[in-house]
């Protein structure tokens, strides 16, 4: 393999099933399923496979060059279909981190010393097991969607 071009050698694999041990002197590298062996074939030059097989994989790469851009469309028709559903849920989801998230209250003389009881009930509600678990959970959908959008603020 040390005269064939990495693009006769992507060529091959459409057709081939290996060619890391390939050698010239082997012939074409297409594997010959009904055979159940390799073509050997002599190979044109500068490439791994005979002009019969190289025609069939080059085949191969238009039409899986075909599929690539039709599920670029799909791909690209579906983002822009549900970006705006995306958006809004992220920010559904900002304020419902931002209610479950917030302590009780913004006064700082409530953390310490003798607390009133309902202040003391909503900072314990914080740290419960449900309230972690929810925390995460929207940290977590929060962060795929952010994702999907590919704004990564």
């Amino acid at each position: 393999m040390t005269d064939v071009d990495l693009s006769e050698k992507a060529l091959a694999s459409y057709v081939a099933l290996r060619i890391d041990d390939w050698a010239p002197e082997q012939g074409c590298a297409a594997w010959l399923e009904s055979a159940e062996r390799t073509c050997t074939k002599p190979v044109v030059e500068g490439a791994m496979l005979c002009k019969r097989h190289r025609n069939i994989s080059l085949k191969r790469e238009q039409a899986a060059r075909v599929k690539q851009k039709e599920q670029k469309v799909r791909r690209d028709a579906y983002r822009a279909e549900n970006l705006p559903k995306w958006r809004a849920e992220r920010e559904l989801i900002e304020a419902q981190m931002e209610r479950y998230g917030s302590p009780a209250t913004t006064d700082r003389a409530a953390y310490g010393g003798a607390t009133h009881p309902s202040i003391r009930r909503k900072q314990l509600q914080q740290f419960s097991d449900t309230n972690v678990q929810r925390m995460a959970d929207l940290s977590k959908r929060w962060q795929r969607l952010t994702e999907q959008i590919g704004d990564h603020t």
